[in-house]
C-alpha cells in the first residue's frame, strides 16, 4: 500500500508539461512598393492581412524609395502601413567601399524615411559582401540586421503579390504573424 502511495505521490507532484508556445512567423513583403503598385491591389492586400490578424514587415530599397519616394502614392501607402501597425524596414545593397560609407548611407536614409513619412526604422536587411562589417555599422545607429532571423517568410511586390501573400499566410497554420521586430526583440 505504501507503494502505491509513493507512486501516486510521485506522478501527482510531477510538474506538468506545458503545451508548447505557437512559433511566431514574420511574413516580409519584399521590394515594396513596386513602381506603378496599383493602390486597390494595396488596398486588398491591407484587407488580407487584417482578416488573417496577420501583421506584416514591408522591405523598402532604399535606392528606389530615395528615387521615387516623394511622390503621393508612395507616401499614402506609408501612412497607411503606420495606420495598420506594420513595420517598414530598409534593405541596402552593400557595395560601398567600407563601414563608413555605408554608416552615411544609413543614416541618409533614415533621416529621409523619419522626416517624409514619420517612420522610425529599426530593421535592415542587407545584401553584398559586407555583411559583417554593415552589421556592424547599422548597429551603431539603433538598426538591428533581420536577415535570417527568426522564421521568416518572404513574398516579392510582383503582380503575384496577392497570391503569394494568400499561400504563405494559409502555410502559417494559425501561428502568429509578426512584424519581424517583434522577433528580435523577445
Amino acid at each position: 500500500m505504501l507503494c502505491s502511495l509513493d507512486l501516486l505521490a510521485s506522478v501527482c507532484l510531477r510538474p506538468r508539461a506545458r503545451a508548447p508556445e505557437t512559433a511566431r512567423v514574420a511574413l516580409l513583403i519584399e521590394d515594396f512598393p513596386r513602381p506603378q503598385h496599383p493602390s486597390a491591389e494595396f488596398a486588398e492586400l491591407l484587407f488580407l492581412l487584417r482578416e488573417h490578424g496577420a501583421k506584416a514587415t514591408f522591405v523598402v530599397g532604399w535606392q528606389g524609395i530615395r528615387s521615387r519616394g516623394l511622390g503621393t502614392a508612395v507616401a499614402d501607402m506609408m501612412r497607411l502601413l503606420q495606420h495598420e501597425g506594420h513595420e517598414v524596414a530598409i534593405r541596402f545593397s552593400v557595395d560601398v567601399c567600407g563601414a563608413s560609407q555605408l554608416t552615411q548611407h544609413v543614416a541618409e536614409a533614415l533621416h529621409f524615411l523619419q522626416r517624409v513619412y514619420g517612420i522610425t526604422v529599426v530593421s535592415a536587411k542587407l545584401g553584398g559582401r559586407m555583411h559583417c562589417a554593415g552589421e556592424a555599422a547599422l548597429r551603431s545607429l539603433g538598426v538591428t540586421v533581420v536577415d535570417g532571423i527568426g522564421t521568416q517568410r518572404v513574398v516579392r511586390d510582383t503582380a503575384d503579390l496577392l497570391h503569394d501573400a494568400e499561400v504563405e499566410l494559409a502555410r502559417m497554420r494559425g501561428a502568429p504573424c509578426v512584424c519581424v521586430r517583434d522577433l528580435v526583440c523577445t
